[in-house]
């Protein structure tokens, strides 16, 4: 793995944990985090390209939100607090540096990845009370479990798309 997909994963790691724990408060520390990324990355097109991937987790997560499946204090239920919006941003250059072993992978593979880390990332995320949910902690993780199930590989053939489409 290449240094710079380290330094992504670290970024990604401590954009999240920072998130978890201090939401709104974070977000300064968060945007200058991206600024690193962004300042070192050796692939700086590409990482404003991928953008969409993070819109379409946003979508998913407000879709989250609407459904109670997540109940984020101090939001509406339409709309998304900053932190978690830069959170989607980071993970979304992640699929460029950290995540792009991903690609290498079957649908099924990373389907079965999707379905155990992305839940487990919600889970911890639920026990730390960065959120609520309407719903019973198994609910909630067989909602998250089929959400990332679908999601992480979609997101993983965006990432494919918009790479090809850029030659």
């Amino acid at each position: 793995m290449r240094l710079f997909s380290l330094i992504n994963l670290a970024i990604f790691q401590l954009s999240w944990f920072l998130s978890a724990t201090y939401q709104e408060s974070a977000i300064p520390i968060i945007i200058a985090l991206m600024c690193l990324h962004f300042l070192f990355s050796p692939c700086k097109k590409s990482d404003i390209e991928v953008l969409p991937i993070a819109l379409v987790g946003i979508v998913v997560d407000q879709l989250l939100m609407v459904l109670q499946v997540i109940q984020i204090p101090q939001s509406s239920s339409l709309t998304l607090p900053i932190w978690l919006l830069f959170l989607w941003c980071v993970l979304a250059w992640c699929f460029n540096h950290s995540l792009k072993w991903l690609s290498h992978l079957s649908l099924y593979k990373v389907s079965g990845l999707g379905a155990v880390f992305g839940t487990l990332s919600y889970y911890a995320a639920l026990q730390l009370n960065v959120f609520s949910s309407a719903y019973s902690p198994l609910y909630f993780i067989v909602i998250m479990a089929v959400v990332w199930a679908l999601l992480l590989p979609f997101l993983t053939r965006l990432h494919t798309f918009i790479i090809e489409s850029e030659k």
